[in-house]
């Protein structure tokens, strides 16, 4: 009896919270299913590998075979008004046999185990809230090098108050993620918890407010029982006011606090001004001001910047920009003043036999560095790592072994040999990321380090930029060349302190018609610091033939001579895409998937080859798939020939 009152009183809410309901009456149950999917699987491995090291010579042979079910629903409580919730379920038990030639056998069954709720109430009132609730099990490839299991829980939810005067909105999640590699037995543990509360309002059409606070907690655990911890209370306040009829001024407005404690403490707060003014004759004056206090275990840091431009535009040729920046700079063992005043050119024409395009800036750099000659202690500075690129760190004479290198949330910490190698050029050092290591390609990192800081120097820099751009034949053909140049002058007590005088030559063309696209550059870089010539060279080729054979491939070569190496000059990087698909009909398609990669250099030589064969079909409502996939890895002197089979067979309903 109280079961059935509860469920009457919770219709008779719901019949007052929805207008509309006698006009659609059948929306109303208690549990409604609108869809629903599922898929029976199976799925089986045959993998074979051969690894070759210095001290290790292996075997190893797998049987792998998996198979389960996968379910999606999309139901409502009530009313599709009132609850809303999408489920989804995967189970997936799986049985591996691994036979080695030198150590034990062993077989081992695991399973695949996925369960996730999505919920949402009240969609349509001013009050809404959804949540969600996540576990997943999953095995997966790094970079098709290591074998990587991942296990991840995660809640969370969002609750949102829609009004006219402040709109509210709260988010909350927790997630646990651990991650081993297979081979390596290498664990990676991460807690995360997080709560934002969010306030957007325009109070008229032309301002636009926004605060948002958030607590974060982000810990992780490696294998070396490393254990780092932080919490971070952010607070975030940016304003946008326009003024004028037709927004003449234009004030943006940001201000920031980040609070970070427990295994490394931090604090910075920062405040920025913008502001634009659209003046007569097409002129446009940009003002910005910025500060930072930032607070870190190694002191105090006071910075105040300004930067100011004045632009203008001539019909659509001529673009062009005189601008002044100043900025200061001071920690308790140094301060640092620098300006920089510049102008630029941008000047493009269409002609009879194409485009033309000009440019060119100039600007006199100014920095006064005043201090006794000390070891300081650099926190956080970020890096942009790239397999394609040489990066460096952008001080000289720093201590190799203080450097710490870890994610832009301060608790993963990259492991030397694992993730990252460091390689001396000269007084200064470059760091790149290892493949299948943590480091994602196109990743940026976080680096500490120690470096020995010189005494008080002055000096100026005179930085000249030219560039030209000619197309031709409609686009189809263009041609460009890139000058640079940086010089000193009134110099200081700056020997020791080693300064980048460089000059920079880059010329190069593009070709684009019809299915292929390519081109050549070559850049002789005469520098100081890392002077090299590169020679690269590319081609894309795209085509699809009569709608049945589709044919793609990127290829590039970048081929860089280190001049100042006395040893080991070249530094060669080849990368090769393809992939070929031919469809025999609508549901029953061949793929071909090819990657090679190729480095050599001091400490990066790596040759690996990646391909897979896969045909998909559907008979009779049942799904097909069979490949066969090989990879071929060798990284300084350590070889993995691998070769694999597959099938798999589903259901779906």
């Amino acid at each position: 009896m109280k079961t059935e009152r509860f469920i009457l009183v919770a219709l008779l809410l719901t019949l007052s919270g929805f207008g509309y309901a006698q006009q659609n009456p059948e929306a109303f149950r208690l549990f409604g299913v609108r869809a629903y999917s599922g898929e029976l699987r199976f799925r089986g491995f045959y993998r074979n590998q051969q690894q070759t090291g210095d001290k290790i010579s292996e075997s190893q042979q797998s049987y792998y075979y998996s198979g389960g079910i996968l379910m999606n629903a999309s139901t409502y409580v009530i009313h599709p008004n009132f609850c809303e919730l999408e489920l989804g379920a995967a189970y997936m038990p799986e049985s591996n046999k691994n036979h080695y030639l030198v150590i034990q056998d062993y077989s081992e069954v695991r399973t695949v185990k996925n369960l996730n709720i999505q919920s949402s109430f009240f969609n349509r009132k001013k009050v809404s809230l959804m949540a969600s609730a996540t576990y997943d099990e999953s095995y997966a490839r790094r970079e098709n090098l290591t074998d990587v299991k991942t296990t991840n829980k995660y809640v969370g939810g969002s609750l949102t108050y829609s009004n006219k005067i402040i709109p509210l909105t709260f988010d909350f999640y927790k997630r646990n993620l651990l991650q081993t590699e297979i081979q390596t037995g290498r664990r990676l543990k991460i807690d995360q918890t997080q709560f934002e509360a969010r306030a957007d309002q325009a109070f008229t059409s032309y301002d636009k407010q926004k605060l948002i606070y958030s607590h974060k907690f982000n810990s992780n655990l490696n294998e070396n029982s490393f254990y780092t911890a932080n919490t971070v209370d952010d607070i975030y306040f940016n304003s946008i006011v326009g003024l004028g009829k037709k927004r003449v001024f234009n004030f943006n407005t940001t201000v920031s606090n980040d609070h970070q404690y427990g295994s490394y403490k931090f604090n910075r707060f920062q405040f920025m001004e913008n502001l634009l003014i659209k003046m007569p004759l097409n002129f446009t004056f940009i003002s910005n001001y910025n500060f930072h206090n930032t607070s870190q275990l190694y002191g105090r840091i006071i910075q105040h910047t300004s930067t100011n431009s004045l632009n203008h535009k001539l019909f659509n040729s001529l673009n062009s920009r005189i601008y002044f920046e100043y900025s200061t700079l001071s920690q308790r063992v140094f301060t640092e003043t620098s300006s920089k005043t510049g102008f630029d050119l941008n000047y493009s024409k269409k002609l009879p036999w194409g485009q033309l395009q000009l440019t060119y800036g100039y600007f006199l750099y100014r920095q006064n560095y005043v201090s006794d000659s000390t070891n300081l202690n650099i926190v956080n500075e970020d890096y942009f790592l790239s397999d394609s690129k040489i990066t460096l760190l952008k001080r000289p004479y720093i201590n190799v072994l203080s450097v710490i290198v870890k994610d832009i949330t301060g608790t993963i910490f990259y492991q030397l040999g694992l993730d990252y190698i460091l390689i001396t050029r000269g007084k200064y050092v470059e760091i790149r990321r290892i493949p299948s290591g943590l480091i994602p390609n196109d990743g940026t990192v976080y680096v500490d380090y120690e470096v020995k800081q010189p005494g008080s120097y002055k000096y100026e820099s005179n930085n000249n930029m030219f560039s030209a751009n000619m197309s031709f034949l409609k686009g189809i053909v263009d041609v460009y060349y890139r000058l640079a140049t940086q010089r000193y002058s009134n110099l200081e007590n700056t020997d020791f302190i080693v300064l980048n005088k460089f000059t920079q030559h880059q010329v190069g063309f593009r070709v684009t018609t019809g299915m292929f696209s390519g081109g050549a550059e070559y850049e002789d870089y005469n520098s100081t610091i890392l002077p090299y010539h590169l020679i690269k060279v590319f081609l894309n080729v795209q085509k699809t033939f009569f709608n049945k054979l589709t044919l793609s491939m990127n290829g590039d070569m970048q081929n860089y001579t280190m001049l100042d190496e006395p040893l080991s000059r070249i530094q060669r990087y080849i990368d090769i895409t393809g992939k070929v698909e031919y469809a025999f009909a609508r549901q029953t398609r061949l793929n071909l998937d090819i990657m090679y990669r190729n480095q050599q250099g001091r400490q990066i030589d790596l040759d690996l080859f990646t391909a897979r064969l896969e045909f998909t079909s559907v008979i009779y409502q049942l799904y097909l798939t069979a490949g066969v996939e090989v990879y071929r890895r060798n990284y300084i002197g350590e070889k993995i020939n691998f070769k694999g089979t597959y099938i798999q067979i589903s259901r779906r309903f």
